[in-house]
């Protein structure tokens, strides 16, 4: 019986995915391997190359910081020069975000199948049988953006915080030194931009003058140009004479070199203008 060494080949191709020695991974397939992921990913088991997998791979894990997976409560039938393993595994994929939610986990069952030839086993056939996902589930797709696109996503993001914590001076590096604010639903008497760095701190800064805390719950979007991003959020904010303006907002940031050059803002002007008795003609 071979149970050991079965095991152990089975183990290479999860270990050398976490360390990326893609040759430890590749010596552990055989060259043409049954892949069934689709519990997790969709669509229909495939006989693929090993090298495609391998590739696959390659351009996949490494966007992770770090990848765990953690084996176990292995079942071993062999017969003769065919084995079957049963075991359960969990993946953990870590990635930082601004965000702090930096954890995709996938826990399930793998049925694997391997072959003897020349004396050495080789894994003909792997299939994950998913239990759940827990975690960031957005984080496969966001490693996967292009690292300006990440960039680009997290100035914006910093916008926002400016805002919430009232450290307006974050602005004037946030925003490049032409950068805007265009405002096309502004109503009558009402800037239609903030033009500069220096235009869009004093426009912010003066906020607190009559407004309290502010909070704008977001969600933020690359777009196939890495230097675009859209924002929808809302915004919730706090007025010292007493009550609350609260509206819907979509935002289209451009951003050039880390820094925001235009921004468009979209908002209901209907529901400004109920909020502070403006007149809309």
């Amino acid at each position: 019986m071979d149970t050991q060494t079965i095991i152990e080949k089975v183990q290479d191709i999860f270990i050398g995915a976490d360390q990326r020695d893609w040759d430890r991974c590749r010596n552990a397939f055989a060259d043409t391997v049954r892949l069934d992921y689709t519990s997790l990913a969709g669509g229909e088991p495939a006989d693929l190359a090993a090298d495609i997998i391998i590739g696959n791979w390659k351009g996949f894990l490494p966007r992770f910081k770090a990848t765990h997976h953690q084996l176990g409560n292995f079942v071993v039938r062999e017969k003769e020069n065919a084995a079957e393993v049963y075991f359960y595994g969990t993946a953990t994929h870590y990635s930082p975000q601004s965000d702090g939610r930096n954890i995709w986990t996938v826990v399930g069952t793998y049925e694997t199948k391997l072959e003897r030839k020349s004396g050495e086993w080789k894994v003909t056939a792997l299939k994950l049988n998913l239990s759940y996902v827990d975690g960031n589930t957005e984080l496969p797709a966001l490693v996967m953006q292009p690292a300006v696109a990440r960039t680009n996503k997290e100035v914006v993001d910093s916008f926002f915080a400016a805002l919430e914590t009232q450290d307006f001076d974050r602005l004037k590096e946030i925003f490049a030194p032409h950068g805007r604010q265009l405002n096309p639903y502004i109503p009558e008497g009402f800037p239609q931009s903030f033009d500069g760095a220096e235009g869009i701190y004093r426009q912010y800064s003066s906020l607190p003058q009559n407004f309290g805390q502010m909070k704008f719950p977001r969600t933020l979007y690359t777009t196939e140009d890495p230097n675009v991003v859209f924002a929808r959020f809302s915004g919730e904010i706090e007025i010292k004479a007493g009550g609350k303006y609260e509206n819907d907002y979509i935002g289209i940031f451009r951003l050039e070199n880390g820094q925001i050059v235009e921004y468009t803002e979209y908002f209901n002007p209907i529901v400004m203008a109920r909020a502070f008795g403006i007149s809309l003609k």
